[in-house]
């Protein structure tokens, strides 16, 4: 007989700081060069005391998502993410299975969030969804643009903040997580990966702001699931190529 409940672990305190501040930089909130907040009002945002903020911010050091500097222009600043090729080929074979199902779960979830968005998205969230709309559109105006390094961790970060304000516009809680889980599911250190922005990194999202504006929940769903399948394609193009000789030899087999 399969018992109903399973063992309780239970995790101190600065282990649930810490996976608070990991989630943020996964979610793109914090990027690679940013400072988090002061000690004092990190620990007062996040309702703990400074020792255990310290020691979360210890372990986010020794896993190298943030550097603590010190003196008067110090503090903790999120480090870039970066891995030589062998290494994410590794990450990349041993996630590959993962990911499949992460945009599958995306696909499903974002395209319905986009439909119900579009039937109860208030001008509050047009106007939030606007202001990242022309910033994904101004990091991606000209063939410079694309080419700028710096602007690969400025587009993700944008993008991530249009999916998950998109998400609040269905006003579902469910769906924000939903989202939310996906964006931290899909964090992968890729640093020397996405070295320029691809010409089709923007693509859809002027038509599905466009659909959310005009409440046309259909033409919603339907952008989504174009955004989404070339992401995916995207996606699955970088794991190829991560892949190397595996890649090719499953192609052959």
């Amino acid at each position: 007989m399969t018992e109903a409940f399973g063992p309780i672990t239970a995790s101190a305190a600065y282990e649930l700081v810490a996976e608070h501040i990991r989630r943020a930089i996964q979610l793109s909130r914090f990027v690679p060069g940013d400072k988090l907040p002061p000690e004092r009002e990190l620990a007062r945002q996040l309702n703990v005391s400074r020792a255990t903020l310290r020691e979360a911010i210890r372990m986010l050091s020794a896993e190298g998502l943030v550097e603590i500097r010190r003196g008067a222009t110090g503090g903790v600043i999120v480090c870039a993410q970066e891995l030589d090729s062998e290494r994410l080929r590794e990450l990349a074979l041993k996630r590959e299975d993962e990911i499949q199902n992460i945009l599958s779960y995306r696909m499903a979830n974002e395209t319905a969030a986009a439909r119900l968005a579009a039937m109860r998205r208030s001008e509050e969230d047009l106007k939030e969804l606007y202001a990242l709309l022309q910033r994904l559109n101004a990091l991606t105006a000209t063939r410079e643009d694309l080419l700028n390094q710096d602007n690969v961790t400025r587009f993700m970060a944008a993008d991530s903040s249009f999916h998950i304000a998109l998400a609040r516009a269905s006003d579902n809680p469910y769906f924000v997580k939903a989202v939310e889980e996906i964006r931290a599911a899909l964090f992968l250190p890729l640093g020397k990966v996405f070295v320029r922005l691809e010409a089709t990194a923007n693509d859809h999202h002027e038509a599905i702001y466009t659909a959310i504006e005009r409440q046309d929940p259909e033409a919603a769903a339907a952008a989504m699931t174009a955004h989404i399948e070339l992401s995916s394609q995207e996606m699955r193009r970088i794991l190829y190529e991560l892949s190397g000789k595996t890649a090719k030899r499953r192609k052959a087999g």
